[in-house]
């Protein structure tokens, strides 16, 4: 059983900025356009729990799919040809800012909207999506409000994550389709989805290819309900484990094999059965949870994240700027911290091997943030997106600034420590006061707001085009020796309650000038 009281809580302790961080934190991150388009569903957006993340994204080569959770159903989204032609203009006329640096979007047309039946018709509000590739299949999961899940698994043509053509709808081509059943119905409430593909050797264990034996990914999947308590284990479509935390699961992740350097995860084989921790935000805690050990419930460590009425909305693996290696759901290598944000509007790192808090963003929000991406071409970087309309990208080691806006403001209380190149010069003095050994040479930001409770906020990597290419590495986003160097692109998305889809499309720059000039 897992401990309770003070006794159990861990307080990780916190250390002093380290100036090396300034040379280690990889390249700067650059809009190239930010695009708005408008979703019309049969039903009107349902508001889902606070950190909800309704919304996921797949590449298919330089043009991208979204895909859209309401009420019980899931919709595919495609962007159209608009994202990657205006991908090309953008590269002479960049995006327009408007007060404070804020990114103005430009209207944009949907390509097609479509409902996935495999994925619809849940029995209860779908709370969460995922997608991403394993192996040579991606897979796109949901999860709803009591438990249950179900995953798509669809192979990716070539195993570079593109499909045939995007209008051709070829997720439901050659796809195979599970069901995660709760073990048992309670009330409805928050719930999240994680899961991580393992190794040949766990798929000989395991008895089976994942998804009805059909060739697919062996995965291990991880369902936590707020409401029950508890986090649900499933592999190979059985239910292996369930974990029972203190307090209602907030957020969950796994951490990637080798990054478990205080708890019991010992072995470092990259797919290994048993490798990499199990995260679990249980309001301001963290508990870290290894599904072979039996003492404890399975609880190997408890942290002390935020302070206590202050829960943790969204848990993420960022990967080191200088062992980065690309790739998206939170693997690839063991090289990384634990980035965690939530009620205190403060994106805060632990590094795995003695959990201390090695940098903290204050303020990166004005209101709780409830939704938090890392950024693969710009490993020092993560969006985060709050409760006031608003979505930024910025440095987790706290040198983008902090929110400095206020409810009597002429903004509306949402002013920010970010904005063109002339205004960051002028408050490079103050800057370097408050922020310590970073300073304030290298403050700025990405920001763009919405015009609603945001449901989700979703990010993936692009193919980049030669031509494309060029046009980053003509702008000043030449390759960078510390990995995710110039020439990457991704994608950054999130959707608002009313409907709207407001998509940025980012780009490594290894040059020290305004990110958005």
């Amino acid at each position: 059983m897992a401990e309770t009281g003070a006794a159990a809580e861990h307080r990780p302790t916190k250390r002093a900025k380290n100036t090396q961080s300034i040379q280690d934190r990889g390249p700067d991150l650059r809009a190239e356009l930010l695009l708005k388009y408008s979703l019309r569903l049969p039903q009107s957006f349902t508001p889902g729990a606070i950190q909800a993340n309704r919304l996921a994204l797949r590449a298919q080569g330089d043009r991208c799919l979204a895909y859209v959770a309401n009420a019980q159903h899931v919709y595919e989204v495609s962007l159209g040809s608009d994202l990657s032609t205006a991908a090309d203009a953008s590269l002479e006329g960049g995006v327009v800012q408007g007060k404070e640096g804020v990114l103005v979007p430009r209207v944009a047309q949907v390509g097609h909207v479509r409902q996935l039946n495999p994925l619809s018709y849940m029995a209860a509000e779908v709370q969460g999506l995922y997608s991403g590739v394993h192996g040579s299949h991606h897979l796109l999961a949901a999860v709803d409000a009591v438990g249950n899940a179900r995953l798509l698994a669809a192979a990716t043509g070539g195993g570079s994550g593109s499909g045939g053509g995007e209008e051709d709808g070829d997720v439901d081509g050659g796809l195979q389709c599970m069901s995660l059943h709760a073990p048992n119905r309670g009330e409805c409430g928050w719930t999240g989805l994680a899961l991580r593909s393992l190794g040949s050797g766990a798929a000989a264990a395991a008895g089976g290819g994942e998804c009805g034996g059909g060739g697919g990914p062996v995965l291990e999947v991880a369902v936590a309900r707020q409401q029950l308590r508890d986090v649900n284990v499933y592999r190979d479509g059985a239910l292996i484990r369930s974990l029972h935390t203190l307090q209602g699961p907030t957020a969950l992740t796994y951490l990637p094999p080798g990054a478990s350097g205080g708890g019991g995860g010992g072995a470092s084989e990259v797919g290994g059965s048993g490798t990499g921790l199990l995260a679990v935000a249980e309001e301001h805690q963290l508990s870290l949870w290894d599904v072979r050990q039996g003492e404890r419930g399975g609880c190997t460590q408890r942290l002390g994240v935020f302070g206590g009425g202050s829960p943790v909305f969204s848990l993420n693996w960022v990967a080191s700027p200088r062992q980065h290696s690309g790739g998206g759901g939170g693997g690839g290598g063991c090289g990384g911290m634990l980035a965690a944000t939530g009620w205190e509007r403060s994106v805060v790192m632990l590094e795995p091997r003695k959990w201390h808090i090695v940098a903290k963003w204050p303020g990166c929000v004005k209101y709780p943030a409830t939704h938090m991406a890392p950024s693969a071409a710009a490993p020092g970087y993560v969006y985060v997106a709050g409760l006031d309309y608003e979505c930024v990208a910025g440095r987790w080691d706290g040198s983008s600034g902090s929110s400095t806006g206020n409810a009597n403001s002429s903004s509306g209380g949402h002013g920010r420590a970010t904005g063109p190149a002339p205004a960051q010069l002028k408050l490079g003095a103050a800057a370097a006061m408050d922020d310590g050994p970073e300073g304030g040479a290298s403050r700025g930001g990405l920001s763009f707001r919405g015009d609603s409770k945001w449901l989700g906020l979703a990010r993936e990597s692009l193919t980049v085009s030669r031509r494309a290419a060029g046009g980053i590495a003509a702008a000043g986003g030449g390759s960078d020796g510390g990995g995710g160097g110039g020439g990457s692109r991704e994608v950054a998305a999130a959707l608002s309650l009313s409907g709207t889809l407001l998509v940025m499309m980012t780009s490594a720059a290894t040059s020290r000038e305004a990110p958005t000039a």
